[in-house]
């Protein structure tokens, strides 16, 4: 617009200033001028107007290019950002799976550990079974060769004995039996009957004439019986007015530890053989008097052990066996210590059912030949407290006879108990043995038994030893005193 302004200014003053005749020629070519000056000005208002666009266009593309690389910056940094996270992320997988495969490889260990334990458990069982069946035959080769043993060495040679009532020995003699002698007994009943030949014997349930043997041997560095007494939860003396039955050799009443005991005693070895009051006189002193775990109780004794002539052994027939036992049951005894042992004999345990039947208590010895020998009667038998021995640190007697029939144990190892002394002197020796060992559970048993406590229940007070529960080394465990 002011490009046209100044050109009609100068047509003006051109037309002012020249003649007329020459004022349209000038007119004209003012007007070609001008318009060629407003072509000229035209095409550079277009080329600045199209420099002045392309100047825009690269402005903003120059502003496009920022806002596309700040754009691109931005995405990159979040692709970073994103790129960081997913390194955590999987570095989290990763370490997750090491644990997850950590625990399944522990599980794998475990469990592969429970496999082989159960499989060397169930190597052991079998192992354990063929030692089982193994050592079971050889105790039934044992037992046939032991059968053959006692009915050579362990009997009376030519002596059958059986309990007959007086009606069947009547028929006997009256048929004519081979009898060499008859007892009556008073207070089980009926007659004990010994023939001389198996024949005759055969027809009344008969049994060969047994022998047996006492159950203890001497021993080093012994102590006294009362300090034993806390292993069983015993405070000694215990106050008892028990009566007590023995069946052993002879006590020497005179012995300075039965100071103010009752002792009442009768003999039953046969004619021939010799008083042996080692053995009677060490039990006696176990369970009564000033030396024992009693006071107050009184000792009923039968006799039954004697030496043999000319220092022989001392032992005792079931035949003496049974006689004695006919005499304590009617001497009001209500439990009855037996430490000796033997093979079992069929008329002697129909005694030993008859005895349980009137409720009185029979304590034997488990026997002292050893871990592999077979179990010893009467404490094998049905109805019979067997007791085993233990020592002051409670480990089982190394000869104590082993079994499934096995009550309790009781200190029975190194134990101080009186010796025989004509001079009534404090004479003391040390004993071992299973017979030591029942003697003391009989003195705690009779206190028990007076005071109605059962059999059950001191069963389940004794202190388990060995294998959990009753095993076939200390039974039920170590007895304890009754607490009432």
């Amino acid at each position: 617009m002011l490009f046209r302004s100044l050109l009609i200014v100068m047509v003006c003053i051109l037309s002012w200033s020249a003649p007329y005749g020459h004022a349209k020629d000038a007119e004209d070519e003012m007007e070609d001028a001008a318009e060629e000056m407003a072509e000229d000005a035209e095409e550079d208002m277009e080329d600045a107007e199209d420099e002045a666009e392309e100047d825009e266009e690269d402005k903003r593309e120059e502003e496009l290019e920022d806002e596309l690389e700040d754009d691109l910056e931005d995405r990159l940094e979040e692709a970073e950002e994103l790129e960081d996270d997913l390194e955590d992320r999987l570095e989290d997988m990763l370490e997750d799976q090491e644990d997850d495969d950590d625990d399944r490889e522990d599980e794998l260990d475990d469990e592969l550990e429970d496999r082989l334990e159960d499989d060397i458990e169930n190597m052991d069982m079998r192992t354990e079974e063929r030692i089982e069946r193994q050592t079971e035959r050889l105790h039934q080769l044992w037992e046939i060769e032991a059968a053959a043993d006692d009915l050579e060495s362990f009997v009376v040679a030519d002596q059958f004995i059986a309990l007959l009532s007086e009606n069947e020995l009547q028929n006997a003699l009256a048929d004519g039996r081979s009898v060499i002698s008859t007892e009556s007994l008073d207070s089980l009943g009926g007659y004990l009957v010994t023939f001389d030949n198996a024949r005759d014997a055969k027809a009344y349930d008969a049994d060969v004439n047994h022998v047996y043997q006492l159950d203890a041997i001497a021993a080093a560095q012994p102590q006294s019986v009362r300090s034993f007494a806390s292993l069983t939860g015993a405070a000694t003396p215990i106050s008892s007015d028990a009566v007590i039955g023995m069946m052993d050799s002879t006590i020497d009443t005179g012995h300075v530890c039965f100071e103010g005991v009752s002792i009442t005693q009768k003999d039953f070895y046969p004619s021939g053989a010799e008083p042996a009051p080692e053995h009677g006189t060490a039990m006696a002193s176990v369970i009564s008097g000033q030396c024992g775990l009693l006071e107050g109780a009184s000792l009923v004794n039968a006799a039954v052990f004697g030496r043999q002539p000319d220092g022989g052994l001392v032992l005792a027939s079931a035949r003496e066996l049974i006689a004695g036992l006919n005499w304590l049951a009617g001497q009001g005894v209500t439990l009855i210590n037996l430490s000796l042992s033997g093979p079992q004999n069929r008329v002697l345990d129909n005694v030993l059912a008859t005895l349980n039947q009137r409720q009185i208590w029979l304590v034997a010895s488990s026997g002292n030949d050893g871990a592999a020998a077979f179990p010893r009667y009467p404490a094998a038998t049905q109805g019979v407290i067997a007791v085993t021995a233990v020592d002051q640190n409670l480990a089982i007697y190394p000869r104590a006879v082993r079994g499934d029939h096995l009550d309790f144990a009781a200190p029975g190892v190194g134990v101080l108990v009186a010796a025989p002394d004509n001079a009534n002197r404090m004479t003391m020796q040390g004993m071992d043995g299973t017979s030591v060992a029942a003697a003391y559970a009989s003195a705690l048993l009779a206190v028990a038994r007076s005071h109605n406590t059962s059999l059950n229940s001191l069963q389940k007070n004794a202190s388990d030893l060995g294998e959990p529960g009753r095993d076939s080394v200390f039974g039920f465990g170590l007895i304890q005193a009754d607490k009432k």
